[in-house]
């Protein structure tokens, strides 16, 4: 075969190729609301004191901007998982030279954590008969006056850019006691916690008893006011809770010391202790008890859920 037949075929076989398909992100916008907010306390735990001193985030010269998308994924038999990095995750200004990453995010209603959000979602194990979506839930701080920007998702290859109006009014802040509903039932004096736990097969008893003060066990009811997880699928129903986010304040004006809850009878006391619930139609009421060290003096103590004052407890 001549150099030239050979160039032919060559050209030929290129022609018939099929040509490369560019990739396009599996994410298909299907929502968005966008919120502005001129202050927000953080949540971590790291700052302050959540129900006396909460360390309380921006100033005049900013605003908070959370923006909650919903997604469609175009899930099919070779994708099964979408992942999306906070760093490919920006908003970017009309006169910036680069997108900023979020500041922070809410995995729950309410409660605002200062790391950047990603978005991460599984097919369902029986598609196509049912579908998930996927959610963002990220909050930026915005110079003041800003009114447009673009939300760029994914990465070089997937890339996904939605046009975001910014040019919203300042709206309050979902504060944490409207997420749930408290009912104090009482508060009593304490003198130890006993507990029975078994390591590696071994049963060990053990005790909490005050050296100093006065062990105080307040008793209450939670039940969600609502579903306040922000990834729940349409349909799901989901809250959360944690020891740490509840405080005691004491007649004097002193903050008890938090020495936790325990999950049994016979379970060791634990100050940090998380609750999940879950239910198809009406939430569910947990009767929650938490330990305190304090002076336990007479009169009424003041019970927080974050910063939000949640009761009155009076102490004989």
């Amino acid at each position: 075969m001549t150099r030239l037949s050979n160039c032919i075929s060559v050209t030929i076989l290129t022609l018939l190729a099929a040509p490369p398909v560019a990739a396009e992100s599996p994410l298909t916008l299907v929502g968005m609301s966008v919120y502005r907010y001129d202050s927000l306390i953080d949540h971590s735990g790291d700052s302050g004191s959540f129900c006396c001193a909460p360390y309380v985030l921006g100033d005049d010269a900013g605003d908070f901007y959370y923006i909650r998308a919903i997604f469609d994924v175009a899930w099919s038999d070779d994708l099964d998982r979408v992942s999306v990095n906070s760093s490919d995750i920006l908003l970017t200004l009309p006169d910036d030279e680069e997108g900023r990453r979020a500041v922070g995010r809410y995995d729950w209603y309410g409660i605002y954590n200062p790391s950047a959000d990603s978005i991460s979602e599984r097919r369902p194990r029986d598609w196509p008969e049912e579908t998930a979506q996927a959610f963002l839930n990220g909050i930026w701080y915005l110079p003041a006056g800003s009114t447009s920007a673009t939300l760029t998702i994914g990465e070089a290859d997937e890339i996904l850019d939605v046009p975001v109006n910014l040019a919203v009014e300042v709206s309050p802040v979902i504060q944490p006691s409207q997420t749930m509903l408290f009912a104090l039932r009482g508060i009593s004096r304490v003198d130890e916690m006993t507990s029975e736990v078994r390591y590696n097969g071994t049963s060990i008893p053990g005790h909490l008893a005050a050296s100093a003060g006065q062990i105080l066990r307040v008793a209450f009811d939670a039940t969600p006011a609502f579903s306040t997880d922000t990834d729940a699928q349409q349909g799901e129903n989901r809250a959360f809770l944690r020891n740490s986010w509840f405080t005691l304040v004491g007649p004097d004006g002193a903050i008890l010391t938090l020495l936790g809850s325990q999950s049994s009878a016979t379970s060791s006391p634990r100050i940090e202790w998380t609750y999940s619930s879950s239910w198809d139609s009406e939430p569910p009421t947990r009767d929650a008890e938490l330990a305190f060290l304090g002076a336990g003096m007479p009169g009424t103590y003041r019970l927080y859920f974050l910063e939000d004052m949640i009761g009155e407890v009076v102490l004989p």
